[in-house]
């Protein structure tokens, strides 16, 4: 179960990024390149959490770490942008606090 929601969760990170490079190719940004540079980065991140979520899916022990790291990073981003983006940030924190979770018992189910 937690490498689907990791998973789900670089799946979205794709898109994500996908979205904002086409805004800013067909919008009028102020900073045309930064806006696509941004894009790009989202896309690779979501990339490489899809690939956490495999490595996870897997059983690989090297995949617990970043997994639990991108958790962090949602939750600190979801902290600091709660004011702006309400909705987005209770999905985004409810989505790590389940990673957390699934991770957590994924961990406990595979020592005993």
């Amino acid at each position: 179960m937690a490498a689907v929601v990791i998973a789900v969760e670089g799946i979205a990170g794709v898109v994500t990024g996908l979205v904002f490079a086409i805004a800013a190719l067909v919008g009028h940004p102020s900073d045309r390149a930064t806006a696509v540079l941004l894009g790009v980065l989202l896309m690779l991140y979501g990339g490489a959490v899809v690939l956490v979520g495999r490595g996870i899916d897997r059983g690989r022990g090297w995949a617990r770490t970043p997994a639990y790291l991108v958790q962090f990073f949602a939750l600190v981003v979801a902290w600091y942008q709660r004011d702006t983006l309400p909705a987005v940030t209770a999905g985004l924190a409810i989505a790590a606090v389940a990673a957390i979770v699934t991770l957590a018992r994924s961990h406990t189910e595979t020592r005993s």
